[in-house]
Protein backbone atom coordinates (compact mmCIF):
# COMPACT_ATOMS: atom_id res chain seq x y z
CA UNK A 1 0.00 0.00 0.00
CA UNK A 2 1.32 3.40 -0.95
CA UNK A 3 2.33 5.81 1.83
CA UNK A 4 1.21 8.67 -0.40
CA UNK A 5 -2.32 7.32 0.03
CA UNK A 6 -2.24 6.55 3.78
CA UNK A 7 -0.44 9.69 4.98
CA UNK A 8 -3.16 12.14 3.79
CA UNK A 9 -5.75 10.08 5.70
CA UNK A 10 -3.70 10.20 8.92
CA UNK A 11 -3.06 13.93 8.47
CA UNK A 12 -6.77 14.52 7.86
CA UNK A 13 -7.85 12.60 10.98
CA UNK A 14 -5.53 14.72 13.13
CA UNK A 15 -6.54 17.97 11.43
CA UNK A 16 -10.31 17.36 11.65
CA UNK A 17 -10.25 16.30 15.30
CA UNK A 18 -7.85 19.04 16.39
CA UNK A 19 -9.78 21.75 14.54
CA UNK A 20 -13.37 20.63 15.11
CA UNK A 21 -13.23 18.87 18.50
CA UNK A 22 -10.16 20.53 20.04
CA UNK A 23 -8.62 17.16 20.92
CA UNK A 24 -5.08 16.06 20.12
CA UNK A 25 -4.90 12.31 19.67
CA UNK A 26 -1.57 10.50 19.58
CA UNK A 27 -0.86 8.32 16.55
CA UNK A 28 0.32 4.77 17.16
CA UNK A 29 2.29 2.41 14.93
CA UNK A 30 0.38 1.18 11.84
CA UNK A 31 -0.18 -2.57 11.63
CA UNK A 32 -1.57 -4.92 8.99
CA UNK A 33 -5.11 -6.00 9.88
CA UNK A 34 -5.88 -9.71 9.89
CA UNK A 35 -9.04 -10.64 7.92
CA UNK A 36 -10.80 -11.90 11.06
CA UNK A 37 -9.89 -9.02 13.42
CA UNK A 38 -13.04 -7.80 15.13
CA UNK A 39 -13.80 -4.35 16.49
CA UNK A 40 -13.81 -5.46 20.12
CA UNK A 41 -15.90 -3.77 22.78
CA UNK A 42 -18.66 -1.20 22.25
CA UNK A 43 -17.77 0.89 19.21
CA UNK A 44 -19.09 3.04 16.42
CA UNK A 45 -17.61 2.93 12.92
CA UNK A 46 -17.98 5.24 9.93
CA UNK A 47 -17.08 3.24 6.79
CA UNK A 48 -16.61 4.86 3.38
CA UNK A 49 -15.40 3.70 0.00
CA UNK A 50 -13.84 5.59 -2.86
CA UNK A 51 -13.46 4.60 -6.50
CA UNK A 52 -11.56 6.42 -9.18
CA UNK A 53 -8.23 6.53 -10.89
CA UNK A 54 -4.63 7.50 -10.34
CA UNK A 55 -3.32 9.58 -13.20
CA UNK A 56 -0.09 8.04 -14.47
CA UNK A 57 0.52 10.23 -17.54
CA UNK A 58 -1.64 13.16 -18.69
CA UNK A 59 -5.23 11.86 -18.90
CA UNK A 60 -4.11 8.22 -18.66
CA UNK A 61 -4.73 6.50 -15.38
CA UNK A 62 -5.12 3.22 -13.58
CA UNK A 63 -8.42 2.40 -11.85
CA UNK A 64 -8.31 2.21 -8.06
CA UNK A 65 -10.59 1.45 -5.14
CA UNK A 66 -10.15 2.44 -1.53
CA UNK A 67 -11.88 1.83 1.77
CA UNK A 68 -11.53 3.83 4.97
CA UNK A 69 -13.14 3.07 8.35
CA UNK A 70 -12.93 5.22 11.48
CA UNK A 71 -13.78 3.15 14.57
CA UNK A 72 -14.23 4.96 17.87
CA UNK A 73 -14.57 3.36 21.29
CA UNK A 74 -17.69 4.50 23.09
CA UNK A 75 -15.64 6.65 25.49
CA UNK A 76 -13.71 8.30 22.63
CA UNK A 77 -16.77 9.23 20.55
CA UNK A 78 -18.66 10.49 23.60
CA UNK A 79 -15.72 12.74 24.51
CA UNK A 80 -15.43 14.05 20.95
CA UNK A 81 -19.19 14.65 20.80
CA UNK A 82 -19.12 16.60 24.09
CA UNK A 83 -16.31 18.76 22.71
CA UNK A 84 -18.22 19.48 19.47
CA UNK A 85 -21.83 19.75 20.69
CA UNK A 86 -23.14 22.15 23.36
CA UNK A 87 -25.05 19.45 25.26
CA UNK A 88 -24.49 16.62 27.71
CA UNK A 89 -24.15 13.23 26.01
CA UNK A 90 -23.93 10.02 28.03
CA UNK A 91 -24.57 7.26 25.48
CA UNK A 92 -24.41 6.57 21.76
CA UNK A 93 -27.64 8.00 20.37
CA UNK A 94 -28.85 9.52 17.10
CA UNK A 95 -26.76 12.66 17.56
CA UNK A 96 -23.59 10.64 18.16
CA UNK A 97 -24.34 8.38 15.17
CA UNK A 98 -24.83 11.42 12.91
CA UNK A 99 -21.63 12.98 14.22
CA UNK A 100 -19.61 9.81 13.58
CA UNK A 101 -20.81 9.85 9.97
CA UNK A 102 -19.99 13.53 9.64
CA UNK A 103 -16.49 13.02 11.07
CA UNK A 104 -15.88 10.19 8.58
CA UNK A 105 -17.12 12.43 5.77
CA UNK A 106 -14.93 15.38 6.85
CA UNK A 107 -11.85 13.18 7.22
CA UNK A 108 -12.22 11.51 3.84
CA UNK A 109 -13.22 14.77 2.14
CA UNK A 110 -10.11 16.48 3.46
CA UNK A 111 -7.89 13.54 2.50
CA UNK A 112 -9.49 13.49 -0.96
CA UNK A 113 -8.44 17.10 -1.53
CA UNK A 114 -4.80 16.28 -0.79
CA UNK A 115 -4.94 13.06 -2.82
CA UNK A 116 -6.25 14.98 -5.84
CA UNK A 117 -3.14 17.17 -5.66
CA UNK A 118 -1.15 13.92 -6.13
CA UNK A 119 -3.08 12.79 -9.20
CA UNK A 120 -5.88 10.73 -7.62
CA UNK A 121 -9.42 11.35 -8.84
CA UNK A 122 -12.11 9.83 -6.58
CA UNK A 123 -15.83 9.55 -6.13
CA UNK A 124 -16.74 8.99 -2.47
CA UNK A 125 -19.63 7.02 -1.00
CA UNK A 126 -21.80 8.23 1.83
CA UNK A 127 -20.70 6.87 5.20
CA UNK A 128 -22.14 3.59 6.43
CA UNK A 129 -22.41 3.62 10.23
CA UNK A 130 -21.94 0.48 12.31
CA UNK A 131 -22.76 0.52 16.03
CA UNK A 132 -22.43 -2.44 18.37
CA UNK A 133 -20.23 -4.81 20.29
CA UNK A 134 -17.55 -7.07 18.82
CA UNK A 135 -18.29 -6.75 15.09
CA UNK A 136 -16.34 -7.34 11.89
CA UNK A 137 -15.73 -4.44 9.51
CA UNK A 138 -16.04 -5.84 5.99
CA UNK A 139 -14.06 -3.79 3.49
CA UNK A 140 -14.99 -4.30 -0.17
CA UNK A 141 -11.42 -4.49 -1.40
CA UNK A 142 -9.18 -7.54 -1.64
CA UNK A 143 -5.85 -5.96 -0.76
CA UNK A 144 -4.55 -5.77 2.78
CA UNK A 145 -5.93 -3.31 5.28
CA UNK A 146 -3.65 -1.14 7.40
CA UNK A 147 -4.85 -0.19 10.90
CA UNK A 148 -3.59 3.04 12.43
CA UNK A 149 -4.34 3.31 16.16
CA UNK A 150 -4.93 6.66 17.87
CA UNK A 151 -5.18 7.35 21.58
CA UNK A 152 -6.49 10.07 23.86
CA UNK A 153 -6.73 10.04 27.64
CA UNK A 154 -10.52 9.77 27.25
CA UNK A 155 -10.49 6.78 24.87
CA UNK A 156 -8.99 5.16 21.82
CA UNK A 157 -9.94 4.88 18.18
CA UNK A 158 -8.38 3.60 14.99
CA UNK A 159 -8.53 4.06 11.27
CA UNK A 160 -8.45 1.22 8.77
CA UNK A 161 -7.26 2.05 5.27
CA UNK A 162 -7.21 -0.18 2.22
CA UNK A 163 -6.23 0.66 -1.34
CA UNK A 164 -5.95 -1.41 -4.50
CA UNK A 165 -5.60 -1.16 -8.24
CA UNK A 166 -8.67 -2.60 -9.95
Amino acid sequence: MEAQFINPVIKSVLNVLTTMAHVEPSTGTPIRKKPDDYAKGKNITGLMTMVGKKEVIANIGKRISASVALTFSESAILHITKKMMPMEISKIDGIVIDLAGEIANMVLGSAKTELEENGYIFQMSLPTIIVGNDYLIAHKIKSGIITIPFSMPEGNFYVEVGYEDT
